[in-house]
């Protein structure tokens, strides 16, 4: 706590969250109207983590600055081990990064690639949907299943955007196709090389053992996801214990998409003290690198 005159500042006040998605990925705001919402409720300090891209950042950090919202440079990337996805949340990535841009293009680029092959199934299925028309609901390069599941409701091939993954899009599903990218190891050094700390992901809605989390740990993985929508009462608790067992960052956030979803910013009442901590731990890690 510092004093500024009469005013008494608690450095630890406020909340934050730190895992939130915008239409730069597979969310449905654009990242000034997420700011304004953050804004709305109270938030102190975010980070947008959109999926295999850091374009918010740049664009967010002027807008973010006028109405006193901290933000942090974050991204969400999908590694692939055994068929399975691993969500990994980096944080103070550097977004000039030569290896890591290099990375991220592949990424965009397989995304297409995967998506064709979904809509190839889809078609074969006899729905007539077209990639010109599923990349119109795509607002930036990262194009994936959210954006084939807009069409499928716009072509009322279905009801609902969860219909489109329990018959269709989902894990083991008719039009599925699996996902390739980096395992979750060169995922981490890619975070870390680029001056980032590498978190895991609500561990509990990706269905990780608790063995591969501590594989996770020895891979090098920084910090894990205890404020999540997915991990509450007694789930909420074992992946606090893990942390502290493992000496992880404990983060999280409310894995924002969209404005008329369950789970609003700052729904997971996330104390600030968790960035600072995030910050320290950047700083030691830094310190060991150089």
């Amino acid at each position: 706590m510092m004093h500024k005159g009469s005013l008494i500042i608690n450095e630890n006040g406020g909340y934050a969250d730190l895992h939130m998605h915008t239409n730069l990925s597979d969310g449905t705001l654009s990242v000034e109207e997420l700011l304004v919402l953050c804004k709305k409720k109270g938030l102190r300090c975010i980070s947008i983590t959109d999926h295999d891209n850091l374009d918010s950042y740049n664009i967010a950090l002027e807008p973010a600055k006028a109405i006193g919202l901290e933000i942090l440079p974050g991204i969400e990337i999908s590694a692939v081990w055994q068929g399975k996805d691993i969500h990994i949340l980096g944080y103070f990535c550097d977004p000039t990064n030569l290896a890591l841009n290099m990375e991220l293009s592949d990424f965009a680029k397989q995304r297409v690639t995967r998506a064709k092959a979904i809509i190839k199934k889809l078609n074969g299925l006899g729905i007539d949907i077209t990639f010109e028309k599923v990349s119109s609901y795509c607002k930036g390069k990262i194009i994936g299943r959210p954006h084939i599941a807009t069409a499928l409701v716009e072509e009322e091939y279905i009801s609902n955007f969860a219909e489109a993954f329990t018959k269709y899009l989902g894990d083991g599903c008719v039009a599925f196709v699996e996902k390739k990218g980096l395992n979750p190891q060169q995922t981490i050094r890619l975070i870390e090389n680029a001056g980032g700390i590498a978190v895991l992901a609500h561990p509990y809605k990706s269905g990780l053992s608790d063995q591969l989390v501590e594989d996770m740990v020895e891979w090098g993985i920084q910090g894990i996801e205890t404020y999540s929508p997915a991990q509450k009462g007694a789930v909420g608790r074992k992946y606090k214990d893990m942390a502290t067992r493992f000496g992880l960052v404990g983060t999280g956030g409310s894995d924002f998409h969209a404005e008329n979803g369950t789970y609003p910013p700052g729904c997971m009442k996330m104390p600030y003290s968790v960035v600072r901590e995030l910050r320290e731990r950047r700083e030691r890690s830094r310190a060991e690198w150089y």
